[in-house]
């Protein structure tokens, strides 16, 4: 035990730093989490089908994900050395290496929506609906990508407050909203709350 464990400043410091991550994320998922609720209202195929593409969307942005953790620690460790070069150099590599991970998704996911629906089951319902999902999720998978790399990147320079301020008009007015629109006020229903 150390007496400067309970220190103020630092712990003050790593609460401003962190609530924003923390309300960051939440924001994120909460934003998914009533998307898939609100498929439920049009029913078990459909919320199967938004299931696996859901799935399968979240297994390849975890790539990206880990990058984004990676160019945070890198660009912090340089702005701790005062090394604006290489700030610029992990942040060049991580945004390359998470966008263009998630551009192969997309084409993926935009080619073999079907062979890759039915890795989850053999309904025939779920693995039509789930391949209309897919290649929506092929669109916004190199922008998921590139965003969650940003937010890295905007950590490691110590700006944890503009990345929630961004995903909350983001996910929260402007993708919820959309959703919310698209599906019960046009004909695209279930298909609409991805887009």
């Amino acid at each position: 035990w150390h007496r400067e464990t309970l220190a103020r400043g630092p712990l003050v410091s790593m609460v401003m730093r962190g609530l924003p991550i923390g309300l960051q994320i939440e924001l994120e998922m909460s934003a998914f989490a009533i998307v898939a609720l609100l498929m439920g209202t049009f029913g078990t195929i459909q919320v199967a089908g938004h299931q696996i593409a859901l799935s399968l969307a979240s297994l390849t942005f975890m790539v990206p994900m880990g990058v984004s953790m990676g160019a945070s620690v890198l660009v912090g460790q340089a702005v701790g050395r005062d090394d604006a070069p290489a700030v610029r150099d992990s942040a060049r590599s991580a945004l390359i290496l998470g966008g263009g991970f998630m551009a192969l998704m997309a084409l993926a996911f935009l080619l073999l929506p079907t062979a890759l629906a039915r890795v989850y089951t053999i309904n025939a319902d779920v693995v039509a609906f789930a391949a209309l999902l897919l290649p929506i999720a092929g669109v916004f998978q190199v922008f998921d990508g590139l965003q969650v790399v940003s937010i890295g990147i905007l950590r490691g320079l110590g700006d944890t407050r503009a990345p929630m301020l961004i995903n909350l008009f983001g996910f929260g007015v402007i993708g919820v909203g959309t959703s919310l629109a698209l599906a019960y006020r046009t004909s695209l229903g279930a298909v609409g709350l991805w887009w």
